[in-house]
């Protein structure tokens, strides 16, 4: 079972971190069709909206780093924690 979660953790940051890729190559994308939209109102909105999303994806990029970080450190503590405890329990002939 112990194996399961630390798998689960370890994947858990790989997917992470490709979101996280995935966010930030979305910005190569922002705005490249800026003036695509037809009437200037709509092509003012369309920018309004790509400018906003820039701010808050950058924002959900930032959680995401802190929290695969956050997921990377539990993984470590827990790979460290069941080795000591795998180191023990053969040093007693268990």
């Amino acid at each position: 079972m112990a194996d399961l979660v630390v798998q689960d953790l370890g994947e858990l940051v790989n997917d992470l971190n490709a979101l996280i890729s995935a966010f930030e190559g979305a910005e190569n994308l922002q705005n490249t069709d800026s003036g695509q939209w037809g009437q200037s109102n709509a092509n003012s909105s369309m920018g309004d909206f790509a400018d906003n999303w820039k701010i808050h994806r950058g924002k959900m990029v930032e959680a995401m780093k802190k929290f695969a970080k956050t997921v990377q450190e539990v993984n470590e503590a827990w790979t460290d924690a069941d080795q000591q405890l795998k180191s023990t329990l053969d040093g007693n002939g268990q």
